[in-house]
Formats: C-alpha cells, structure tokens, sequence
C-alpha cells in the first residue's frame, strides 16, 4: 500500500544557485537525485541574478539550500547529510496492516 502524500507532508527545498557555478549545479543535480527516495521533496530553482529572493543567499553565497525555509547549507553541501536529515523529517512509509 502506497501513502498519499498529503500538504502537509510535502518537503520544500529551494537551492540558490549563480549561473556559471558548477557546484551550485552538482548540488542541484545531487537534490534532483533525492527526489526518487522521498517522493516528497518538491524542488524549487532560484537564480541569484534573476530573482528577488538574493537576501537569502546571506552575502550572495551559492549554493545555499533552504529545507522548509530553514537554511540547511550555504556554500557547501553533502548528500549524505542531506539523506540523513531529510530521513528524520521525512513523512514515514505506510505500513502494511498485519492482521
């Protein structure tokens, strides 16, 4: 049985990227791959240049990843530290009824 994920559920990441920086799009390359094991994380792009949101890159600094509007990375970034944390709030899987 597959959970339906609600509103509620959903997992807001927003990644601040600069164009022409290349670990600003490994990290959004290595977000996009996460998206298979928590269904949902819906992923928001903002271009530093191109969007009013720069007050959020704290100093212009990119990559910055924010997580439910929390910021969980500025400028640097591990998949592994991601996985973990995005596993601690991530809406747990729907357990078949043992009858």
């Amino acid at each position: 049985m597959e959970k339906i994920i609600t509103e509620s559920d959903l997992i807001r990441v927003e990644i601040i990227v600069r164009e022409g920086c290349n670990f600003s799009y490994k990290t959004l390359k290595s977000l996009l791959l996460c998206r298979e094991q928590f269904p949902e994380m819906i992923v928001r792009v903002v271009d530093i240049a191109e969007s009013g949101d720069n007050r959020r890159t704290l100093g212009g600094i990119t990559p910055s990843i924010w997580v439910n509007n929390k910021l969980w990375f500025l400028g640097s970034f591990s998949a592994e530290t991601f996985r973990t944390r995005l596993s601690l709030i991530s809406a747990p899987q729907a357990v078949p009824n043992q009858a």
